[in-house]
């Protein structure tokens, strides 16, 4: 029995739900998921939404019976027929979940048991209402549940869901009439509006608007144009520091990833200097697949202060060195913020369409066993999340991935349950002790995959089983005087931090043209050994707006669908417009510019 439907409200004979019943729970449950009762019901995942929230634990074979390969979508009518065959939870099933749930087969549910099933997986439920739970329904006050209490604690469930849900369509319904009177309402007054402003604009207007309609654009005649050698035949401007095997060396792993609104974030670092020293540092892709597509990485470094504010701009990862990006610099004791950079030329969010979906799992007898093609995945998911390549999972990095797939960390209750029924080696996960986690997973699941392509699709991985929304790296840093200390934080946006460290590395390097667009508007375009980034300052007192058409441009691949921007720049202040990759490393690239100040 899923956690999701064991929360939703799971019926039983005890509720005895008659035909009127069903009928408004029906509306109730459509209305609130699909919204509308014309419009259909567009997925497989939707409809078991809507099952569990209506009290439903549909197996599997019913589900196949529901949305059959070839169903594209569902009525209102269609669910309603659904909801009368979906026969309510039987004495076996109860039975079945709170031997679960009972772990170790005592006969009674205690707290903890519970605990770790509703605040560990699907809708998770808090501490308190688990509590409120058994409080409700734990007669002998002896804090567990008995098989009778257990029963009783899913018709208190199923009730409270139910009332929750009419609130909340009462809402809904009541936001909806009074949202239209007021729309009526200012329908009605800007009809008379309308009418009041209805008439011939005197001459002085006319003139302004043709003025304002007409506003003058400075635009350059000839266009910024230069021309840079193929990356590969560009000799590498640096080389490592002499007697680097004999410097302190601290590392890690991390990864590149898309947020659903294709924002790219990224770990970032906290490295603790103790006392000044010259420092080398790296960062490049790592490849896990022959066929994996490599991108840019770079590192921005910036001070942390003492209340974890960050500060000014330090360096960067400047220098190319075949696949590495590479920084060579005195830094003073102190702390620094390490925030990793991709251009996005290169990394982009899929577009690609995917014809046939892989198979997870494969049913035999009643287990559910994990595919080859889905086990090797797992093995590149724990090579990514074992950020210290020590082919263990300490519970930081677990919990971070934790972060990444259910937006959840690990608390002390979840981690003792990993303790308890999986394989560890010096108190970290194994891979082992991960596959079988999965393995658990599908089997408590009877072999439904949806919340295993949840975890799939957090990091990266397509229904191909295709990494291509993710890239990991890895970054290397060595320190002549003393070790470096260095914490992995959780995957966040580089946000104004990054934005301010780019304009001022632009702003910083010698590998830099500038272009005056106006007397206080300044184009600036630096070259490095295979990217450009163009940034715009202003310098005035008013808003700039400008236009850069890069369309002449050759050999150029952008971060921006087209090669065309226009950019709205505040006053006093510097923006990046774009960055450019060359598409073939081994042919010339040459950026051409058209700039416009509107």
């Amino acid at each position: 029995m899923s956690v999701k439907s064991f929360k939703s409200a799971s019926n039983f004979s005890a509720l005895n739900p008659d035909e009127k019943s069903i009928d408004d729970e029906c509306r109730m449950t459509y209305k609130l998921i699909v919204g509308n009762m014309k419009d259909n019901i567009k997925s497989k995942s939707q409809l078991v939404q809507m099952l569990h929230h209506a009290g439903r634990n549909p197996s599997q074979k019913s589900l196949k019976t529901y949305w059959k390969d070839n169903t594209t979508s569902l009525t209102y009518q269609d669910f309603c027929k659904i909801m009368k065959d979906e026969k309510v939870m039987n004495e076996r099933e109860l039975e079945k979940a709170f031997k679960k749930i009972d772990v170790n087969g005592d006969g009674f549910i205690t707290y903890k048991e519970l605990k770790k099933v509703l605040t560990g997986r699907g809708e998770k439920m808090s501490e308190s209402e688990v509590k409120s739970m058994i409080k409700e329904v734990d007669e002998d006050g002896d804090e567990k549940l008995n098989y009778t209490e257990f029963c009783k604690m899913l018709i208190s469930t199923v009730e409270q869901c139910k009332k929750k849900g009419a609130d909340k369509l009462s809402r809904i319904e009541h936001r909806s009439k009074d949202s239209k009177v007021k729309a009526d309402s200012s329908s009605r007054r800007g009809s008379s509006r309308d009418i009041k402003n209805d008439r011939r604009p005197s001459s002085s207007e006319s003139k302004i608007r043709r003025r304002d309609s007409s506003s003058s654009k400075t635009k350059k005649s000839e266009p910024v144009q230069f021309t840079l050698p193929a990356v590969t035949r560009v000799a590498p401007r640096v080389t490592e520091p002499r007697m680097l095997k004999s410097w302190h060396h601290v590392f890690s792993k991390g990864c590149f990833h898309f947020e659903e609104n294709g924002s790219i974030i990224s770990h970032q670092y906290l490295l603790e200097l103790p006392t000044a020293s010259t420092v080398w540092m790296t960062i490049k892709p790592s490849i896990l697949k022959p066929d994996q597509k490599v991108i840019d990485t770079l590192l921005f470094i910036v001070e942390q202060n003492d209340d974890g504010t960050l500060g000014e701009y330090v360096g960067y990862t400047h220098l190319k060195n075949q696949q590495k990006f590479c920084l060579n610099k005195s830094l003073k004791a102190g702390s620094y913020r390490l925030i990793p950079f991709t251009s996005g030329c290169l990394f982009k969010p899929r577009t690609r369409k995917i014809k046939d979906k892989a198979k997870l799992v494969e049913q035999s007898g009643d287990e559910y066993q994990l595919t080859k093609a889905f086990r090797d995945t797992l093995t590149d998911v724990f090579e990514i999340i074992d950020l210290d390549c020590n082919g263990l999972l300490s519970r930081d990095e677990f919990s971070l991935f934790q972060l990444r797939t259910s937006g959840e960390a690990v608390d002390d209750d979840a981690w003792e349950v990993v303790e308890e029924n999986f394989e560890l080696k010096k108190g970290e996960l194994t891979k082992k002790g991960f596959m079988e986690l999965n393995q658990m997973e599908a089997n408590d699941e009877e072999g439904d995959t949806e919340d295993l392509w949840v975890t799939l699709n957090s990091m990266g991985f397509a229904d191909d089983l295709k990494l291509d929304e993710a890239c990991p790296y890895r970054i290397d840093i060595y320190t002549e005087k003393s070790r470096g200390r260095l914490k992995v934080l959780q995957l966040q946006m580089g946000g104004r931090a990054l934005d301010r460290a780019v304009c001022e590395s632009v702003k910083a390097t010698e590998d830099v043209q500038s272009s005056s667009i106006s007397q206080d508007v300044t184009a600036f375009y630096y070259t490095g050994d295979s990217r450009v980034t163009v940034a715009i300052q202003n310098q005035s007192n008013s808003r700039a707006v400008v236009k850069l058409d890069f369309g002449k441009s050759q050999n150029c691949v952008s971060n921006i669908n087209d090669m065309e921007r226009t950019m709205q720049i505040p006053p006093t202040s510097m923006k990046v417009v774009l960055h450019l990759l060359p598409k073939d490393e081994e042919e010339d690239w040459t950026i051409k510019c058209y700039e416009t100040l509107n």
